[in-house]
C-alpha cells in the first residue's frame, strides 16, 4: 500500500498526516512550538520548524513511513525567511502576524496606486505583514542579513529546500507576498524594484501540485522515508482547505472558523471592484481564483470570553455551547462586535474596537456567549452579501475548522444566513487538500471528502435572526461607518 505524507505547518504547531489511495487519513501526529514575541514583532527560530516537522514524521509508525511515495506541504502565508547559499537560515523567521514593517508599508503604498496594487496582487491593502514590506525593513534595518541572503523564502519554500535541496515556491502561497502579479502569473517587477530586490534572489515559482524532486538521500534516511519518495508543491493553508471542501467550481463556497473566520468562494474571473476590495488569491487549480473575506479575531473573541469570564466552567468550548444554549435566538437583545484587533472585512477598519451592545441589568453571560456565536454568523452573512455582489452565489456552505465541531454554532450560521451548512467527515481539511495535490501529481484518482452533517435553516427562527441581524448592522454602521 502506497501512502502520501502531508505536513501542515501552522503558526504554533506542525501536523503530519498519512493518506491512502482513497485519500483516507490513516495517521496523524502533531508537535507544538512557541513564537518569540516582542511588541509588534513575532519571530520563530527557523530550526524549530524543521525539528517539529522531523519529530512529527518520526512519530509515525516506521512501517507506514516506509510506504510513503510522496510528501506534500501546506503552510501559513506571509512568513519570511532568509537563507545563505548553503540553505542555512541567517536569522529567525519573521512570522505572518509581525507588523514591524508598517512604516515601510506606508511608503510603498504611497508609491503604488492602491487600485493598481489590488488589481496586480489581489490584496486590498499594503500592510506591514506582507513580505514586500518586510523585505524593505530588512534592507534598511538589517543590512548585513540582507547582503548575506542568497534566497528570500516563504515557509513552505524553506521546508521544500530542506527536503529536496531546491529553492522553489508555489503560486497560491506567493499571492500572500505583495510582489506576485496575478495578471502575468509571475513576480511583479515594479514591486521588486521598490524593494531593490533582484528576482534571482527569489525561488523558482511552480504551479501547485508540481513534482519538485526526490527527498534528499540523507534526509530520507534520517526520517525513515523511502529513497524513491518525491516532494510535491502543496498550497497555502486556506487554499488547500478550499480544495478539500470541494470549492472547485462556480457556485461553491466554504468557510473556516478557527482563530479567524475565512470564507472562500471559487471564481474563474475575479472582479477587482473598487466598491468591494475583497482579498483574491490564486486557487490551487490552474486558471482559478478564490475570494477570501476574513474576520481576523472571531475565534480569539470566543477564547477571550472563555478565559476572562468563564474560568469556573469545565469542558472548554463545549461548556460555552451549553451556556449559549440557555438563551433563545437573538441573545436577549445583546449584540457583540467581534473587532478586538480591528476589522478586515466587510470594511477595512484597522482601528475598530469590539464590545457588547444592548446590555441590561438582566443580561447574563449566557446571553453574551450566544451573542459572540451570532456575531460570527452575522459577519458571515455580510461576507455572503459581498460575494453575491461579485457574482458568487452559493446555495449551500461547507464549514471547516474547529467551529464546525459545534452543532449549536453550525445551526446558528444556517439560521442566520438562511441557507444549508454542512460539515465534512474529514477533520484535517488543509492536510487533505495537500494530499489531493500530491495524488493528482502521482496520477491517482481523486476522491471527494464525504459529507457528514447537514444543518438546514429553521423557519421558526427566521424572524428572531432578522431582527438580531438588523440590530447588528445598525450598531456596526453607527460606530464604524458614520461620517462626520
Amino acid at each position: 500500500m502506497e501512502l502520501i505524507l502531508t505536513l501542515d505547518v501552522g503558526t504554533t504547531s506542525v501536523k503530519a498526516c498519512l493518506f491512502d489511495r482513497q485519500l483516507r487519513q490513516t495517521a496523524l501526529t502533531s508537535r507544538e512550538y512557541a513564537l518569540q514575541t516582542r511588541g509588534v514583532c513575532a519571530e520563530a527560530e527557523a530550526q524549530v520548524y524543521l525539528d517539529a516537522a522531523a519529530q512529527c514524521i518520526l512519530a509515525l509508525p516506521a512501517e507506514a513511513r516506509a510506504k510513503v511515495c510522496a510528501v506534500a506541504l501546506t503552510t501559513q502565508g506571509e512568513t519570511l525567511l532568509c537563507v545563505d547559499r548553503q540553505g542555512k537560515a541567517l536569522r529567525p523567521a519573521i512570522v505572518w502576524l509581525d507588523s514591524r514593517a508598517e512604516a515601510q508599508a506606508a511608503r510603498l503604498a504611497a508609491a503604488l496606486d492602491r487600485q493598481r496594487f489590488y488589481e496586480c496582487t489581489g490584496l486590498p491593502e499594503l500592510s506591514g505583514a506582507l513580505p514586500l514590506a518586510k523585505l524593505l525593513w530588512l534592507r534598511e534595518q538589517e543590512p548585513e542579513s540582507w547582503a548575506q541572503t542568497d534566497k528570500f523564502l516563504l515557509l513552505e519554500d524553506y521546508l521544500m529546500l530542506w527536503l529536496t535541496g531546491r529553492a522553489v515556491t508555489e503560486k497560491s502561497l506567493l499571492t500572500s507576498t505583495g510582489y506576485f502579479d496575478l495578471q502575468s502569473d509571475d513576480y511583479w517587477d515594479e514591486a521588486l524594484a521598490l524593494a531593490e530586490l533582484d528576482r534571482t534572489r527569489l525561488p523558482q515559482a511552480l504551479a501547485c501540485g508540481s513534482i519538485v524532486g526526490p527527498v534528499l538521500p540523507e534526509v530520507a534516511e534520517a526520517l525513515g522515508l523511502p529513497a524513491s519518495a518525491c516532494v510535491v508543491t502543496g498550497a497555502m493553508d486556506q487554499t488547500a482547505a478550499a480544495l478539500a471542501a470541494g470549492c472547485t467550481r462556480p457556485g461553491t463556497l466554504c468557510e473556516t472558523t478557527g482563530t479567524a473566520m475565512v470564507a472562500a468562494a471559487f471564481t474563474a474571473h475575479p472582479q477587482f471592484s473598487e466598491d468591494h476590495h475583497v482579498t483574491i488569491y490564486r486557487h490551487a487549480m490552474p486558471g482559478a481564483y478564490l475570494y477570501l473575506p476574513i474576520s481576523n479575531t472571531i475565534g480569539m473573541s470566543l477564547r477571550w470570553f472563555r478565559d476572562e469570564f468563564c474560568r469556573d466552567l469545565d469542558g472548554g468550548y463545549a461548556a460555552l455551547d451549553r451556556l449559549a444554549e440557555q438563551v433563545p435566538p437573538g441573545a436577549q437583545g445583546v449584540t457583540f462586535l467581534p473587532y478586538l484587533a480591528g476589522c478586515v472585512d466587510p470594511d477595512n477598519l484597522p482601528e475598530a474596537t469590539g464590545g457588547f451592545y444592548g446590555l441590561r441589568l438582566s443580561s447574563t453571560r449566557a446571553a453574551c456567549a450566544r451573542a459572540i456565536l451570532e456575531a460570527a454568523a452575522f459577519q458571515l452573512r455580510d461576507f455572503l452579501n459581498m460575494l453575491s455582489a461579485l457574482g458568487c452565489t452559493a446555495q449551500t456552505v461547507t464549514s471547516l475548522g474547529g467551529g464546525a465541531g459545534s452543532a449549536l454554532w453550525m445551526q446558528i450560521k444556517a439560521d442566520a444566513c438562511r441557507r444549508p451548512f454542512h460539515t465534512l467527515s474529514t477533520v484535517q481539511a488543509t492536510s487533505r487538500g495537500a494530499a489531493m495535490l500530491a495524488a493528482g501529481a502521482l496520477g491517482w484518482a481523486l476522491h471527494d471528502a464525504e459529507e457528514q452533517t447537514v444543518y438546514q435553516p429553521q423557519a421558526e427562527t427566521a424572524d428572531a435572526y432578522e431582527e438580531a441581524y438588523a440590530a447588528y448592522r445598525r450598531v456596526y454602521e453607527a460606530l464604524y461607518l458614520q461620517k462626520g
